[in-house]
């Protein structure tokens, strides 16, 4: 049994690095199924699972929006033991010849950082720029996010601790991936150095490029759109007569290396799309 586990370890990692393909799976699908461990009386201490979109910040953490009156919400406060599992969307024939990963780890609250405050640490805590930058994420999977955040006592809770990950690849290729090695390949290095300088390259000399992102993205008919900000996952870009932002996802995780190209091809897709 030793020896066959040590054979899907060594398989599964054989011209492969499964943290990566983690983290694009997580970029590919965006939702997934949470699970909690419950604090109802009748079901103490087992699992309660359910369907969740999510999304991802700068690190790489999955991070989701749930009600204050929600099962998940009352079971995270007590204990944030929890995991979300994804798996291949559209899988043919035995599901289990394709690939699927839980993450297992600690989903914290998300509260705005305030001076005069206390700060728990089974809270994360960010700035209100931050919260509107994973609102503006969030948007695209969730386009009514704004309501629900606004309006209808919703919170932001985060993976914060990824502790370990099961890694199933499909028959042969299954490991464990530790938190750490996930997240080293979340946050590429270098993007932060070239960042403000390929924001302000983009504002003074190809605002035309970003204009058909946004107008191919959201069937609009803009003229003025700003990028506020870029990550290595997406762009954030605000048209600029509606105050609106928005999240462009590139697809995948970039280097520094690989931004210049990762936004060519936002404005190649999206003339492809104008002109249809």
């Amino acid at each position: 049994m030793t020896d066959d586990i040590s054979a899907a370890e060594e398989n599964s990692r054989k011209n492969e690095n499964p943290a990566q393909n983690v983290l694009q799976w997580l970029v590919d699908v965006g939702h997934g199924v949470l699970s909690t461990i419950a604090v109802k009386s009748e079901i103490s201490d087992f699992p309660l699972s359910s369907v969740v979109p999510f999304a991802i910040n700068p690190d790489g953490k999955p991070y989701i929006l749930i009600a204050s009156i929600a099962a998940h919400t009352k079971n995270l406060q007590t204990n944030q033991n929890s995991s979300l599992f994804v798996s291949h969307p559209n899988p043919e024939g035995d599901p289990q010849s394709y690939w699927r990963a839980c993450l297992i780890g600690k989903f914290k609250e998300v509260r705005i950082s305030r001076d005069d405050q206390d700060e728990s640490e089974n809270a994360v805590y960010v700035s209100t720029k931050e919260q509107e930058s994973m609102l503006t994420r969030y948007r695209t999977q969730v386009p009514n996010a704004d309501a629900y955040l606004k309006t209808h006592n919703f919170s932001f809770w985060i993976m914060d601790e990824i502790i370990t990950i099961r890694y199933i690849a499909g028959f042969g290729k299954i490991c464990w991936i530790g938190g750490e090695e996930y997240l080293s390949e979340s946050t590429p290095i270098g993007l932060e150095e070239v960042k403000e300088g390929s924001i302000e390259h983009m504002n003074d000399d190809h605002v035309d490029a970003m204009v058909d992102i946004y107008n191919a993205h959201y069937g609009k008919n803009s003229s003025k759109v700003h990028m506020n900000d870029l990550d290595p996952r997406g762009i954030f870009i605000q048209c600029m007569e509606t105050d609106h932002e928005v999240y462009i996802p590139y697809g995948k995780t970039i280097t520094s290396s690989e931004l210049r190209v990762a936004i060519i091809d936002l404005v190649k897709q999206a003339r492809i799309k104008l002109s249809h």
